[in-house]
């Protein structure tokens, strides 16, 4: 409960928790309150009984829920060594996991998070469409504003599921909070309603109809990278054949969007498999950022 509490603070009153938990009774929820408060740790609740917990420096206790460090993880990792190799793979996994949420909770303590949670749920419970100010476009690779209608929020994995509405869009998309600089609700009701449905997104978050079958072998050094800025990716991944690698395959958008970069940014540590597509993708990416450095070395004083 602590750490639900942690993931998605002012946003769950006690009725929430008890479905969360499964208990029957909101007295059973106020007597979990109850002992952690006894335990030192405090938490309050806004004007609308939604709970939070309000962390105190020199709290020593709290630290153990803090996010895991790279020595506590490598101390489960030799731990879990001991078991089978499919069953220690899949308990690490949930560890990774763990790490992530704790993280995702840690920064969803932030004031402005906060702000933006509250104005996307309640434009959702309105039906109003919302303006995602100063919005960190990846695939557009520019800074704007977003005009969408939101009607999905996904607070433990920092993001939110929207139709966007532009004219060039027109489609269902994931957007992280942390790429808005804030979110204004507008005097505009949804009128896209018909087209908001739940798409499955792929290792890097990008919902695409057509979509491509990639299969890669990591090292350990494009692993960490891969799953520490697409923590969902995991599901691709299974040990390689051989020791220290990682065999990724699945399915994503036909675009490449967010797996050429990856690609070319761990290049001494991926090799690409399939599909022909992705390869020719990368040697045109390849030949032009050649170009442009030879281009410029050829300026230089």
């Amino acid at each position: 409960m602590l750490l639900k509490l942690l993931a998605a603070p002012k946003r769950l009153t006690r009725q929430n928790l008890a479905d969360f938990l499964g208990v029957p009774k909101l007295d059973t929820v106020t007597g979990y309150m109850n002992n952690l408060r006894a335990a030192g740790i405090e938490i309050e609740h806004d004007v609308h009984f939604r709970y939070y917990v309000v962390p105190r420096k020199g709290f020593q206790e709290l630290e153990y829920l803090s996010p895991l460090s790279e020595t506590d993880k490598s101390r489960l990792k030799r731990l879990l060594g001991q078991l089978p190799t499919a069953e220690a793979t899949q308990l690490y996994n949930k560890l990774e996991s763990l790490y992530d949420y704790q993280q995702l909770g840690l920064e969803a303590l932030r004031e402005p998070e906060i702000e933006k949670i509250n104005d996307i749920e309640r434009a959702c419970r309105e039906k109003r469409r919302i303006l995602l100010v100063g919005y960190r476009s990846r695939s557009g690779n520019d800074v704007r504003d977003r005009k969408v209608e939101a009607f999905a929020l996904e607070p433990e994995r920092g993001m939110i599921r929207a139709y966007d509405v532009d004219p060039d869009k027109r489609r269902t998309s994931f957007f992280l909070l942390s790429r808005m600089e804030r979110v204004t609700i507008l005097d505009e009701p949804w009128m896209c309603e018909a087209q908001h449905f739940y798409r499955q997104a792929d290792a890097f978050n990008i919902v695409m109809d057509k979509t491509e079958l990639v299969h890669l072998t990591l090292k350990v050094s494009a692993y960490n990278d891969l799953i520490e800025r697409h923590p969902q990716a995991r599901q691709y991944i299974r040990p390689g054949k051989e020791s220290n690698t990682y065999d990724f395959q699945g399915r994503i958008n036909a675009s490449f969007i967010g797996l050429i970069p990856f690609v070319l940014g761990n290049h001494r540590h991926v090799e690409v498999h399939r599909p022909k597509g992705l390869l020719i993708k990368l040697g045109e990416e390849a030949a032009q950022q050649r170009k442009k450095w030879i281009m410029k070395g050829e300026g230089a004083p």
